[in-house]
């Protein structure tokens, strides 16, 4: 089974391939940037990175269900942490505003 996930982080486009089989990708801006053959997401422990520049580190946090995975975004900058995408809730205005 294959799912992705596109978002925009303040002008950038990333999007998240993730498969059984051959693992989760992240491409920012059409470049490959991580890969993971982990075969069992755990939630809460970063699954794929970028580097971003000024902006900070994109961080990506998957969610497992029994058939499903979703997707968490952070863009992590020194202590300051931020929400910027999600595939199953919907971000609240400010941080919506925040990543854009």
């Amino acid at each position: 089974m294959r799912k992705s996930f596109e978002f925009t982080v303040k002008s950038i486009k990333v999007k998240i391939i993730n498969t059984w089989f051959s693992g989760a990708k992240l491409y920012v801006n059409g470049d490959l940037r991580d890969t993971d053959k982990t075969l069992l997401a755990i939630r809460n422990n970063t699954l794929l990175s970028a580097n971003l520049g000024e902006l900070g580190v994109l961080e990506i946090k998957p969610l497992s269900g029994l058939i499903t995975v979703e997707m968490d975004a952070y863009l992590v900058n020194g202590t300051n942490i931020q929400h910027v995408y999600s595939s199953h809730k919907r971000l609240s205005l400010k941080e919506q505003r925040a990543a854009r």
